[in-house]
């Protein structure tokens, strides 16, 4: 539990459709009724948390440990118990970790964090029939009874492409690392492109440690899209931190900066100050969660723990929180009541999980400014008019 000044932060609601419509889910409500099937009666409903509490992402993982527990005092879920599990640094620890939990009486897997562990905790579950909220990104390991929690970078670029295609434009470029992960958001970026109207000029790729390590020597990559300048209206940058600092610089330094193209990006881009730090971002849009449901979690995190919360807390904070509602409300830990075609909605707003282990979520398109970022297009609300998977 939160140290006792840690001031309360806004509760996980369920966001229900059609036949299933309940009242909001608030700390003292009256009675509610239970979604989906009615669990069997048991003492305590218990939820492990796999997350690597030693090791060299012990900083991470404990960051994501406290905003659990902090979900878990917000919303007030009495019969139930959040069971932390450390996974190291992986391996065959993460895998013992869900063996033990199960072994004590877990009913329900959140983690583990990092894609390469997934298969591994998804066999323990699996020989348990017990369902797996993975807080990784990697929508590869998704699969009926595995949900990819984490924010995936396929619905970012999918938002981000269709706003600029309704703002005009229409010619795009895209720079990508040259990588897995670069080829997935190319092969996003394509489609997208298509399904918009739009045409590609180009899609180059980079790697960026060598340009890292060659910081003043010519990158081919950006050369190449210099000289297809005048030729795209619209540049994707999938990428964050250093490299998107590199990026961003170099290319306004070359004549592609945000007065000439703008700039487009994903969650990566979602972090405090970055037009302050990034001033040739200054203008560009980019796909994310809508902060402001998520700023007085901040703020009640940095006043308890005297510092700011990783990027991922709150995946961590909605993920339990959602465990503990359907404990409260005593719905089973099924697919049935896991796959509510209403969601839910949690400080990084509505999300609902899909049969196919995928995880669907409401973005806001946010523009880029030298102080706290402008909401260009708001998130929606509910799912009620969102297209089905």
């Amino acid at each position: 539990m939160p140290p006792p000044d840690a001031s309360p932060v806004p509760r996980v609601e369920a966001q229900e459709l059609a036949t299933r419509v309940l009242p909001p889910l608030t700390g003292k409500s009256a009675p509610i009724p239970a979604v989906g099937r009615v669990a069997p009666e048991v003492a305590k409903r218990k939820a492990a948390i796999l997350l690597p509490l030693s090791g060299p992402h012990a900083s991470l993982g404990q960051t994501m440990l406290n905003a659990a527990q902090q979900a878990v005092f917000d919303t007030e879920a009495t019969g139930f118990e959040l069971m932390p599990r450390d996974t190291g640094s992986g391996g065959e620890k993460a895998e013992l970790a869900a063996k033990d939990a199960i072994a004590n009486g877990a009913q329900i897997l959140i983690g583990p964090l990092f894609a390469a562990n997934v298969p591994a905790v998804r066999a323990i579950a699996q020989q348990a029939n017990l369902n797996v909220l993975a807080l990784s990104s990697d929508a590869s390991k998704a699969e009926r009874g595995v949900y990819i929690m984490g924010f995936s970078p396929k619905e970012q670029v999918e938002r981000i492409i269709a706003f600029a295609a309704t703002k005009g434009l229409r010619r795009f470029a895209a720079l990508l690392p040259r990588d897995s992960y670069g080829e997935l958001v190319g092969n996003v970026f394509r489609e997208a492109v298509a399904r918009n109207g739009g045409t590609i000029a180009a899609i180059e790729t980079c790697d960026f440690k060598a340009a890292h390590a060659q910081s003043s020597a010519p990158l081919p990559c950006l050369n190449a899209l210099t000289a297809k300048r005048g030729q795209f209206d619209a540049l994707l940058l999938p990428e964050g931190g250093d490299d998107l600092t590199l990026l961003a610089n170099r290319l306004a330094a070359m004549g592609l900066g945000p007065d000439h193209v703008k700039p487009l990006g994903t969650g990566l881009w979602d972090v405090p100050g970055l037009g302050l730090r990034i001033p040739a971002l200054v203008g560009g849009w980019y796909a994310a969660t809508d902060p402001a449901a998520r700023r007085d979690f901040v703020a009640s995190y940095q006043r308890a723990y005297g510092q700011e919360p990783s990027r991922l807390a709150t995946l961590a904070y909605d993920t339990t929180a959602m465990a503990a509602v359907l404990a409260r409300r005593g719905a089973a830990y099924d697919a049935y009541a896991l796959t509510n075609p209403g969601g839910f909605s949690g400080l990084d707003g509505i999300f609902r999980l899909r049969p196919n282990g995928l995880v669907e979520r409401g973005l806001a398109v946010l523009e880029v400014t030298p102080s706290t970022p402008s909401i260009l297009d708001a998130a929606p609300a509910s799912f009620a008019t969102r297209r089905e998977m």
